[in-house]
Parts: C-alpha cells; structure tokens; sequence
C-alpha cells in the first residue's frame, strides 16, 4: 500500500516537472522567435546590401565604360569633322588663289593688285580654320583657348625660335608691306620678281628664271630693294658701251630714238640718256639709257631691243666698226724681240 503512494507521488512530481518545463518553454518562445526574427532580418539586409553593392559596382563600371565609349566616340567625330573643314579650307585657298591668278593675268593693268590678295587671302582663310576647328568643333572657350595659346606658343618658342623668327617676319612683311607679289627686288644678291610671300619664306623667280626661297626672318632683317613698288612699270637701265672718240650727241640720239621706238617702253615717263666717260684699259664712252617698261614681266625684252637698236644705227652712223670691242693680240715673243730692238 505504501510502496503505491510513493509511486503515485513521483509519478505526479514528474508531471509537475513536464508542466513547468512547458509552461517556461510557453513563457520564453515569443522571446525566442523575435530573436530568430531579428537574426533573420539581419541576415536578409546583409544579402541585400551585398546584392545592392555588387548592382551599384555592376552599374558604376557600366556607366564609366559608357561614358568612355561615348567621349571615344565624341572625339571620333570632332576629329573627322576637323579634318573634312581641313580639307574644305585647303580647297578654298587652292581655289581662290587660282581665281586672283586668273583674273590678274586677265586685267593687265591691276595684275599686281589682284596678285598682292593671294597671300592675304589664305592668312585669313587659315586664321578661321583654326579658331572654328578649336572654338566650334572640339568646344574650346575662348579663356581656355587663351590659355593654351599661351602655353603652345612658349613651349613652341623654345623648341623653333628659327621658324617662329620667319612666321613673325612674314607677318610683318603682309602687314609693312616693304614688297607685295609682284615687285621687283634685290635682296642680298638676288634680283627677282616677287610670286609669293608665305609664314615662313618668300619666294622670287630671278630673269633666269631660277626660283630662289629666302626665309622672312632674313628679309626683316636685311636691305631690300624694291624697283618698283607696286607699281606696274619699272625703270631699266641698258649700258652701252663706245670708244672713247665717237661724237657724243649722234650717240644720245641714236640711243634715245632707239628707247623710243620700242614697243615695250612706257612713254608716259621720261626716257633718260646719260653719258660717262669711264677708262677700261683705254677710254671708252658709256651710255646709260633709262626707259620705263609697260610691264615689269618685259624688263629683259625692253633692255634687249635697245640694245640690238642702238647697237644697229652705231654701226649704220659709223660709230663703231666690225672690230668693236675686241682686243689687239701681239704674240709674246714678237712683243719681246720689239722691245729688245728698242
């Protein structure tokens, strides 16, 4: 009987047990699953924010990538816009300098004019390819354009003092103008007509038709002689040469008529003779016969038909004869007998 009581009793201290540990297990679980809750959501911002980052990266690079491509691509353009305003702007100097060409040789009297345009009309067309490419095509402000400018032109300055000397002589020399295209001038030795005057050289065809480069920097610096400013005519001088006892006014005479009757000299300038008497082993008479050209392109052929006229009517007048100019010739060894005979 008694061992049934103790039985019964742990069996229902057992149950009381079973009952609390449920009721504390009851008590704590809303503690426990909001834990759990919050561990979850953590866990799920975590993978969010991770996902979130690997999309912002994902973007960020696709976008500077885009951006990349896009500026290429930008540039691609500018560049292939500058070179066809490039190639438009070579076209346009090409064209109008045979346009001035053209119509200069079509008006003789204003050839000069329409040849002194050619260097100034492509200094200008060169002046607005650069600022449209620079301020128009790769967007340059005119502050920043400035700048570089600036900036090009001392680094170029240290790098080609020499070529930067000659575009600064050309410039003074289009804007001073001492010669235009067209003139006649002598410049350390060389006599020629002027046909172009560019940045850096200046180029002239002599009367031998030899076409020489003289670099700006040398013609700012040096004499220059200019025959005839600008002008259409020009002075030429011919030598003649005579004994030294012909008659003097025959002679003025037939060399002035002979400078009057061509066709290339200008008649509405004066025609000069002068006469000197100049000693060249013996005396001989010179003659200096100034006349002025129509066109300084006849310079050579003016100086030629005086002289060929002249020399003509000398020999007509009985001025000079077939032996004219040339020299007595004694063998040396006669010339030495004559003078051990004396």
């Amino acid at each position: 009987m008694d061992s049934v009581a103790v039985d019964s009793v742990a069996v229902d201290s057992v149950a009381v047990v079973d009952s609390l540990q449920a009721d504390s297990a009851a008590v704590r679980s809303p503690e426990a699953d909001l834990a759990a809750a919050v561990a979850a959501l953590a866990r799920a911002i975590e993978a969010h924010t991770a996902s979130t980052q690997e999309d912002t990266t994902a973007t960020t690079s696709g976008a500077v990538l885009g951006e990349a491509r896009g500026a290429a691509r930008d540039y691609s353009v500018r560049i292939f816009w500058a070179l066809v305003l490039l190639g438009l702007s070579y076209g346009i100097v090409v064209t109008l300098t045979w346009i001035l060409d053209r119509v200069a040789e079509a008006s003789p009297k204003r050839r000069l004019f329409f040849k002194r345009l050619v260097p100034i009309a492509r200094l200008v067309v060169w002046v607005l390819f650069i600022y449209i490419a620079l301020r128009h095509v790769f967007d340059i402000s005119a502050q920043n354009l400035f700048a570089a400018a600036a900036a090009i032109g001392v680094a170029v300055g240290f790098a080609a003092q020499d070529l930067l000397k000659n575009i600064f002589g050309g410039l003074v020399i289009i804007s001073d103008r001492p010669f235009q295209v067209g003139d006649k001038i002598s410049v350390g030795g060389t006599y020629g007509e002027v046909t172009s005057i560019g940045l850096r050289s200046t180029r002239l065809v002599t009367p031998d038709d030899n076409l020489v480069t003289v670099p700006n920097a040398q013609l700012v610096d040096m004499q220059v002689a200019n025959a005839n400013a600008g002008a259409l005519d020009l002075q030429v001088v011919t030598h003649l040469y005579l004994p030294g006892f012909i008659d003097e006014e025959k002679a003025k005479r037939i060399a002035y008529e002979a400078a009057a009757s061509s066709k290339y000299v200008y008649r509405k300038k004066p025609i000069v003779v002068i006469v000197l008497d100049e000693f060249q082993e013996t005396f001989i008479t010179h003659i200096k016969v100034k006349a002025y050209v129509l066109d300084t392109r006849y310079e050579m052929l003016l100086m030629s038909e005086i002289t060929e006229r002249a020399r003509r009517a000398f020999r007509e007048a009985g001025l000079i004869t077939p032996g004219h100019g040339a020299r007595a010739w004694v063998p040396v060894h006669a010339a030495q007998r004559r003078a051990d005979n004396d």
